[in-house]
């Protein structure tokens, strides 16, 4: 291959390179946080074990750490802290032998840490009183709050509950039915009784197969009151001289 044509080819993939998304270049976490979750990462050197008088040095973020001396497992252990900002957190180690004779490792790949923000809903509906003929065409949904930006591949999943004259309902599609890819649509049925109503929905992360930390995730409630009115029944006219 000539120097032309080399310099053609790599031409050709800077230019591929560039037409790609960033978020081609992202990588998966290992694991979500929420809340207060917090996760220990625990380093296995390939072919080696720490000795006393070894040095730890984890990398988060970009930035060294202050060397950890080794006596016992517990000092390679980084404990991610529960106050971690949201975003995306990447940790690396190395391990530094006391024997001088011995080469220190490579950096570890990265643990990439994504810290969810505490997650923010809205429910809303186009009116707050109806009558029962109406009710039909009644959607009430649920999204996220407009200030809230999650990462790639993270979204918010509803479940709805309803309140009828201020009594918990078993089962809220007794008034309508959920639909939508992450259930934040509720439709109301037609005909719903002349009452109070209450549909609260409540967001709860969902990240796919990557596990999210503390298991429960942390979620987030939104409420809409209705209130279904009574249609005036028809008219009887009386005449009188």
């Amino acid at each position: 291959m000539t120097k032309k044509t080399t310099k053609n080819c790599l031409r050709i993939l800077a230019f591929l390179l560039f037409l790609l998304p960033i978020s081609a270049f992202a990588q998966t976490p290992n694991v979500y946080l929420c809340g207060t979750g917090t996760v220990k990462l625990t380093p296995a050197f390939s072919g080696y074990t720490p000795v006393a008088g070894d040095k730890i040095i984890w990398t988060v973020d970009g930035t060294a750490q202050s060397p950890v001396t080794y006596a016992t497992a517990a000092d390679a252990i980084f404990n991610v802290p529960a106050t971690l900002t949201a975003g995306t957190h990447t940790y690396s180690v190395q391990v530094i032998p006391a024997d001088a004779n011995l080469c220190p490792s490579d950096a570890s790949d990265n643990t990439i840490v994504e810290k969810l923000p505490p997650p923010a809903i809205t429910v809303s509906a186009p009116g707050s009183v109806y009558c029962t003929d109406q009710t039909a065409t009644t959607v009430i949904t649920a999204s996220k709050d407009a200030a809230l930006t999650l990462p790639t591949g993270v979204s918010l999943v509803y479940t709805w509950t309803a309140t009828k004259g201020g009594v918990a309902v078993s089962d809220p599609t007794t008034f309508g039915t959920v639909s939508g890819t992450n259930n934040e649509l509720f439709t109301l049925k037609a005909g719903v009784a002349p009452e109070a109503y209450v549909f609260t929905a409540e967001g709860k992360y969902a990240v796919g197969s990557t596990p999210i930390v503390p298991s429960t995730s942390c979620t987030a409630t939104g409420s809409k009151a209705i209130t279904v009115t009574v249609k005036p029944g028809k008219a009887v006219i009386s005449v009188a001289p």
